[in-house]
């Protein structure tokens, strides 16, 4: 196993496609891989009804002169209680989604997907270790499938390509 790592690496440094692929495939599975455990995790955040101050779709980083090349990012403030300790959060979900103008309908549906729970009112989830830690949105099934699919896709792919 070792010897085939050091293998793939010197492919990788000759700029071999095998090579390449195969530690873009690695580092696919283990970034995306983490995010699903972390996303897991939320779902068993329990949740309070919070007060949402803000939630809006916004321009993200410097304003571009090309409105097409301008990317957006979904934005909320929402106040929250647990155990009698107040907290503001930020956080809209443990995806960070960022846009482009003609996108902006993906950052509209992630807001969609607040659950709210009467008039300027949502529930937040929080972890139950760290209160402050909060998110208005903790991943679905669907977005679960996604994260599961980037992480194994690519050695997949991989495996296909070079060893079939």
């Amino acid at each position: 196993m070792i010897s085939y790592a050091r293998d793939m690496w010197q492919l990788a440094t000759e700029g071999s496609a095998q090579g390449i692929w195969f530690w873009g495939a690695i580092y696919a599975f283990a970034l995306a891989g983490y995010s699903l455990l972390y996303q897991l995790r939320t779902r068993a955040w329990p949740w309070v009804e919070g007060e949402l101050l803000t939630v809006e779709v916004e321009k993200f980083g410097q304003p571009d002169t090309v409105l097409s090349e301008q990317d957006f990012q979904s934005r909320a403030l929402y106040r929250y209680e647990v155990s009698g300790q107040r907290y503001a959060g930020s956080r809209v979900s443990p995806w960070v989604v960022l846009a482009s103008r003609n996108a902006r309908v993906v950052l509209e549906k992630q807001l969609a997907g607040i659950q709210r729970t009467g008039e300027g009112r949502a529930r937040v989830f929080y972890n139950p270790a760290k209160p402050g830690k909060s998110f208005l949105i903790v991943a679905g099934p669907a977005g679960l499938l996604v994260t599961a699919c980037i992480a194994t896709l690519p050695g997949v792919l991989f495996y296909l390509e070079f060893h079939s």
